[in-house]
């Protein structure tokens, strides 16, 4: 099989992507990934999708072949089409609508189809290269190690710590280190991005932060991160509970669905007080194209509050990030929040 006529469809720091032209193969075009600074990501990525045309899911590309030595993916290319942000980047409503609940449905078919696969994705991952810890045991101790810089913002902002802040945090790491029924294998980078609705239907593109971990923390796309109108994330959160609760009973349970929401929200807007640094205070720089870093905190720490009501799992981390979120909307007034065109 040759390859000819390469297009460069896009080229980041951790990877470069071509479509190639096939001349002798069985199908027309090819999708190369060559993971030129990271070649763990490569290899996640190479599990998961593997683990997925094992299980007969067409959730993602297929994966063709793959080699170690030259950190190269070859994929199934899905051709064009829009991702769920051009829908929002456009002037749809309805589209953009239906294209997130169609996103919150395959996602939460992902999900419902890969728990009680850990020992299926472990022995793929580990054939590959044995990998240092699993996904999710680096997400808690993160958590864990970085606890110091929640700490720096509340003494920039001068805003009380709460004394069971780190007690807090140690109930959070558990909770993503063992996830319980919750546990599933995740896209793990669920940007509005990395989609592509295809003639099929959608599909989840770049999985190099895919692992076996929370199920919900994919859902933090609609319910935290992405800024939405809010009976939109109600809509997309009711279709993903829905889809996911035949096959798993925790999710068909309100007290423990909410305290999953609560948990995996909380811990994602902890992280980002330790990605960022209190420099943003004195520098306001964009955390995406037109949604600056300070909105973007503020905003993640209004959705979790929200998520922890009226049952806080977490009641003095919870103070400790009111106390922020006071602060912080003060010194903020103002901000620009983000709305995208289709929903304005």
């Amino acid at each position: 099989m040759l390859l000819a006529e390469p297009q460069v469809l896009r080229t980041q720091s951790r990877c470069h992507v071509v479509r190639a032209r096939v001349r002798g193969g069985d199908v027309t075009t090819v999708v190369l990934k060559h993971f030129h600074e990271d070649p763990m990501l490569g290899l996640d990525e190479w599990a998961g999708l593997e683990l997925l045309g094992r299980h007969n899911l067409i959730t993602a590309p297929g994966l063709i072949a793959g080699d170690i030595s030259s950190r190269m993916l070859v994929l199934e290319d899905l051709g064009t089409g829009p991702s769920l942000e051009d829908l929002f980047r456009a002037d749809d409503a309805n589209a953009a609508t239906g294209g997130l609940l169609a996103v919150a449905r395959i996602t939460a078919q992902l999900h419902a189809r890969t728990r009680g696969v850990q020992g299926d994705f472990d022995l793929l991952r580990h054939s590959l290269s044995p990998r240092p810890m699993r996904v999710r045991i680096d997400n808690a101790r993160y958590l864990l190690e970085h606890a110091d810089r929640l700490r720096r913002w509340a003494e920039a902002v001068d805003a009380p710590m709460a004394p069971g802040t780190q007690e807090d945090l140690e109930r959070l790491a558990r909770e993503l280190a063992e996830p319980g029924p919750f546990l599933s294998l995740t896209h793990g980078d669920m940007a509005p991005g990395n989609t592509l609705f295809t003639p099929s239907g959608p599909r989840l593109l770049d999985f190099e932060y895919c692992g076996m971990r929370h199920a919900l923390y994919d859902a933090l796309m609609w319910l935290l991160v992405v800024p939405l109108p809010d009976e939109l994330i109600t809509r997309a959160d009711l279709t993903y509970r829905i889809t996911l609760a035949p096959a798993c009973e925790a999710a068909q349970v309100d007290a423990t669905w909410t305290r999953a929401r609560a948990m995996v929200a909380t811990a994602r807007t902890v992280n980002m007080f330790q990605w960022m640094s209190p420099r943003t205070l004195e520098r306001n720089r964009d955390w995406a194209p037109g949604f600056s870093e300070r909105a973007a905190l503020l905003r993640h720490l209004s959705r979790s509050r929200a998520l922890r009501e009226p049952f806080d799992p977490v009641p003095d981390l919870s103070r400790t990030l009111a106390a922020l979120e006071e602060r912080l909307a003060e010194r903020w007034a103002g901000t620009p929040s983000f709305t995208w065109p289709a929903f304005r």
